[in-house]
């Protein structure tokens, strides 16, 4: 594990100091900043509940190209729309009843991660569930807070997803390559019964999430569920156990460690005197994002830690109609963070390793393992 860290803060040495002023990798980090520096600025002159979720999709749906960030915007949006609309209408059947809640959030955590390793539309699977729960979530005490937080979270992902796709659509070059080919839902109980495991098994952790919430008194709820969610979904997996276990725990290093990089850097800026002013604030919230896609774009492979770190520099500087005026909001927010990389630990040891595909397949044909 120390061996990972080292080799790991090596890396982000390395992307740090490589950071480029030409080429594709320069050009992708200002498309981001001018994308997330508008968003944000709409949000708030529309006046929505939290835009920082505005930013954080402006970012996220930059991508190299204009048709790569035309497809993701597609898929984000139509992700949120039915997640949205299938929380609002669940929820007066969940209100103040904990055992349909945790099914709700088993199945629609399933859903998503099994949906973005097996659908050729993976993203809108996870995004999908990842509204759902965070609506699900936010309307936990008050269910009748499920709409206005299923149409603010709507507006907010759309406006900043709009305002990616219109700064690619400007500045990105037209052509790109397309994704990989996802597997299809076909064998679930067979060659595909491992990716149906890993699904199961992010279901169960995010459904206990409120048990551990209430219990354990852990700030913010829904940025628990999400960040379960963002580690677990791993954009493919081998059917090797040992492989497969390795790829978690790096993005549960990689996640935890872009929470500290974006939190402490929005701490050092929110400690600067100029972040109260209302331009260097937006300033910085781009200069933030610029960094941070330089890193998700390097040449180390420590891309969630550049995605991550932009999420922790958004939530901890954008706090509510304008520049945020204390560090508590943020703590909470990334303190959520943490508390879901525990949490996928302790699940991950009281469960075991992942299943590996080609292990079941040979027990199942009664073969053994072969030398």
């Amino acid at each position: 594990m120390m061996r990972a860290v080292l080799e790991l803060l090596g890396a982000i040495r390395g992307e740090i100091g490589e950071l480029s002023l030409s080429g594709p990798r320069f050009r992708q980090a200002n498309i981001a900043a001018l994308a997330v520096g508008l968003a944000i600025l709409l949000a708030l002159a529309l006046q929505l509940a939290d835009p920082w979720w505005a930013g954080i999709s402006a970012f996220m749906c930059t991508q190299a190209s204009q048709p790569q960030s035309l497809q993701k915007g597609i898929l984000r949006i139509a992700g949120t729309l039915v997640g949205a609309a299938t929380a609002f209408i669940l929820t007066p059947w969940l209100a103040y009843n904990p055992v349909a809640t945790m099914i709700m959030l088993f199945v629609a955590g399933t859903l998503a991660i099994l949906g973005g390793l097996l659908s050729p539309h993976g993203y809108a699977w996870l995004l999908g569930g990842i509204t759902t729960i965070m609506v699900t979530l936010g309307a936990l005490d008050d269910p009748m807070q499920a709409l206005p937080i299923a149409f603010y979270r709507a507006a907010e992902i759309i406006l900043g997803t709009a305002t990616a796709l219109l700064m690619t659509r400007l500045l990105a070059p037209h052509d790109g390559g397309g994704g990989a080919t996802a597997p299809g839902w076909r064998s679930l109980l067979d060659a595909n019964w491992h990716a149906l495991s890993h699904a199961l098994r992010t279901g169960v952790v995010i459904a206990a999430v409120p048990l551990v919430w209430r219990e354990l008194e852990l700030p913010n709820l829904s940025q628990m569920a999400i960040s379960i969610g963002a580690v677990m979904a791993i954009p493919s997996l081998s059917g090797i156990s040992d492989q497969d276990q390795k790829a978690i725990s790096q993005r549960m290093l990689h996640r935890a460690a872009g929470c500290a990089l974006g939190g402490c850097a929005g701490a050092i800026l929110l400690a600067l005197s100029i972040s109260q002013s209302f331009v260097p604030w937006l300033l910085m919230i781009m200069a933030g994002t610029w960094v941070a896609m330089q890193i998700q774009n390097g040449r180390h492979g420590i891309s969630g830690v550049g995605a991550q770190a932009a999420v922790a520099i958004i939530l901890t500087l954008v706090q509510g109609a304008g520049p945020a005026a204390t560090l508590l909001p943020a703590i909470e927010r990334v303190a959520g963070m943490l508390g879901a990389i525990g949490l996928l630990l302790l699940i991950n040891l009281l469960l075991g390793p992942p299943v590996a595909a080609q292990s079941l397949l040979d027990d199942r044909h009664g073969r053994g393992p072969s030398c």
